[in-house]
């Protein structure tokens, strides 16, 4: 149960700018998890942690840390201030669509993290493996995302896109 009686017009400015921060770090770590993905494979091959200690490596590991702890602190913003009802005339497909994605989104956004720490610091193969078969479900549901926030506002002509990037 939220603390909040009523739903907020909008969110708040600090969960709009967490939301945004996860965004753009979301997105280089898929662009950077490459170069993790081919540093863990020669310190497999060879037992050489040079790779594993470089920079960009690092910014992986705190980006995907950052991730989590950013996500928690959302996800307090939700249940301390409430979040925007969904519009009145969304059929209850698209709100369970929604509701759905962003229930994934979430689990994703500890779970990867989660399971790239252990990989790294604790070197589990497994949950490596696991937190390399997250990926293509992170793109999708980061995809479906983007693509239903694009929809509601340029084809239903709904707040919900203004309600994460305005007033």
């Amino acid at each position: 149960m939220s603390a909040v009686l009523s739903a907020p017009k909008s969110y708040s400015m600090v969960h709009k700018v967490l939301h945004w921060i996860v965004a753009a770090v979301i997105i280089e770590q898929l662009l950077l998890g490459e170069y993790m993905s081919d540093a863990w494979r020669a310190f497999e091959r060879s037992a050489d942690v040079s790779g594993l200690s470089s920079p960009v490596v690092l910014f992986h590991i705190w980006g995907g840390l950052s991730v989590a702890a950013f996500a928690a602190w959302r996800l307090w913003l939700r249940w301390a201030n409430g979040v925007p009802e969904a519009p009145k005339a969304e059929s209850a497909v698209m709100k369970f669509a929604a509701n759905a994605t962003h229930v994934v989104l979430y689990v994703l956004m500890f779970l990867v993290p989660l399971s790239g720490a252990v990989a790294y610091f604790g070197v589990v193969e497994p949950a490596g493996d696991f937190h390399q078969l997250m990926k293509p479900a992170l793109i999708v549901l980061v995809g479906l995302h983007v693509v239903g926030a694009l929809y509601q506002h340029f084809w239903l002509k709904s707040d919900v896109l203004r309600r994460m990037t305005s007033g």
